[in-house]
């Protein structure tokens, strides 16, 4: 029986008579772009990709891919932190990043029609000129595309007001292995005409299907903001100013933490004239219909954070500093990187009434551990981006993971806040998830994959 390599060979052949051999990359050294992501697994080297410029080229690679009994792995910008992208059992790469067209944009409807391969920050830049906004805000906005951030339900620091992917996505068009095109979803504010396979097929993480379309929800664009720096002596009181806005019904934007190593982080970096005694940043947006609005909150936001122990509340001033203050929270990751020889990222969320108990507890895991643990992320949701960083070549940091893992469940959260299961966290899903729930997940797969062929050994082991 011939190896999947060889079986990729033959379709990539009969691909490339169909949609155009141009399209078709099996140059090793191309293919090396393909084989990882943004995460910490395994690079694996695709057999062949395609570079897919139309929904035909989607669908006549999924037809073959059943014909041939060859493994498909959909990719976009390759900004995921899971794995997800990488073909684990090799095969096809299914590159969508050229299929990337804004179809349609209606200001009367407040929807849009775009290609998986649209880049997320410059469809928001599009629809700014209009008026119109698309709050999904992942961190690799300018670089990831919509695809992927429908395949991983992408979130952000904006989703604590306005919500995470899945909320903006009514409809998409995808390919099934084998080549059937399905469209699901609606153009409708409201709709429920049977099972809602669209909120299914978000987070699905290309383990069901391709999307060739997407059919977004859009709102108008808040016209007034304001953006504050608020400085605590720990992340611990920090955490407890999140928790006292959260409790008295304040939503604003953004509301995002940085624990002491990551404001060491930023110092370092030069990222601003961050003073001495400051152990935690909150970095708090409000927006609203009018100056008198923003006002408001910005006057109920600061008092909590001054009631829950807060050193001082800055304002922006102008677009200019508010843009500063995002460009330092941007680079985090990377420049998080330079603190150690080694890191590994995890994304974990708890409700947000505990996030002060799962600060506290991340420097617990760190002194267990020997190591340092950083930690960031979308407050306002519970959701934290949690950093082992360590030099010892001969470190294991997987027991400092399971920790990591045991509190956010102990804390009755969850394992992933919105990078997804991937590659590399399927040894830790039946920690949070029963077995009939998984069983159940799997039975959906085989509804949607009978073969198996989408982006196999992805989610579970």
């Amino acid at each position: 029986m011939p190896d999947t390599r060889e079986k990729t060979l033959r379709l990539a052949l009969e691909l490339g008579r169909r949609v155009g051999s141009h399209k078709i990359v099996d140059d090793p050294d191309i293919l090396a772009s393909y084989a990882k992501d943004e995460s910490d697994a395994e690079p694996r080297l695709p057999d062949v990709a395609l570079r897919a410029e139309c929904e035909a080229d989607v669908l006549a690679a999924l037809e073959l891919a059943e014909k041939t009994d060859v493994p498909v792995t959909p990719r976009g910008a390759g900004t995921g932190k899971s794995g997800g992208a990488i073909a684990a059992e090799g095969g096809l790469v299914l590159d969508c990043t050229r299929l990337n067209r804004v179809v349609e944009v209606s200001r009367e409807d407040l929807l849009a029609v775009v290609e998986p391969g649209v880049v997320t920050g410059q469809l928001q830049a599009l629809l700014a000129g209009e008026g119109l906004f698309y709050p999904p805000d992942p961190n690799s906005l300018e670089t990831c595309t919509i695809g992927g951030n429908v395949a991983h339900n992408a979130g952000g620091p904006r989703a604590f007001k306005y919500g995470v992917t899945r909320q903006y996505v009514l409809g998409l068009t995808l390919g099934l292995v084998g080549g059937a095109r399905l469209e699901v979803g609606r153009r409708t504010v409201k709709g429920v005409a049977g099972y809602d396979l669209t909120a299914l097929l978000v987070g699905s993480e290309g383990t069901l299907g391709a999307f060739t379309r997407v059919t977004l929800r859009l709102l108008r664009n808040p016209p007034v903001m304001a953006t504050l720096l608020v400085r605590f002596r720990d992340e611990v009181t920090a955490g407890t100013a999140v928790s006292r806005i959260v409790a008295q019904g304040l939503v604003p934007r953004v509301l995002e933490l940085m624990d002491g190593v990551v404001v060491d982080t930023l110092r370092r970096a030069g990222a601003g004239a961050i003073p001495d005694g400051t152990g935690a940043l909150l970095l708090i947006e409000a927006d609203g219909p009018t100056e008198a609005d923003v006002d408001d909150q910005v006057t109920r936001l600061a008092a909590e954070c001054e009631s829950a122990g807060a050193i001082d509340v800055l304002m922006a001033k102008h677009a200019g500093e508010r843009d500063r203050l995002w460009a330092a929270r941007r680079v985090l990751s990377d420049a998080i990187k330079e603190r150690a020889r080694h890191k590994v990222a995890e994304d974990i969320a708890v409700p947000r009434s505990r996030a002060a108990e799962l600060l506290m507890g991340l420097r617990v895991v760190g002194e267990r551990h020997k190591v340092v643990v950083a930690s960031y992320g979308h407050a306002g949701d519970g959701n934290f981006h949690v950093n082992v960083l360590w030099d010892d070549d001969g470190f294991d940091p997987k027991p400092c993971l399971g920790d990591i893992f045991r509190l956010a469940l102990a804390l009755k959260g969850t394992i992933t806040g919105e990078h997804g299961v991937g590659l590399a966290k399927r040894a830790y899903l039946p920690w949070e998830q029963s077995g009939e729930v998984i069983a159940l997940q799997k039975r959906l797969k085989v509804a949607f994959d009978p073969r198996g062929l989408m982006n196999p050994g992805k989610i579970w082991l």
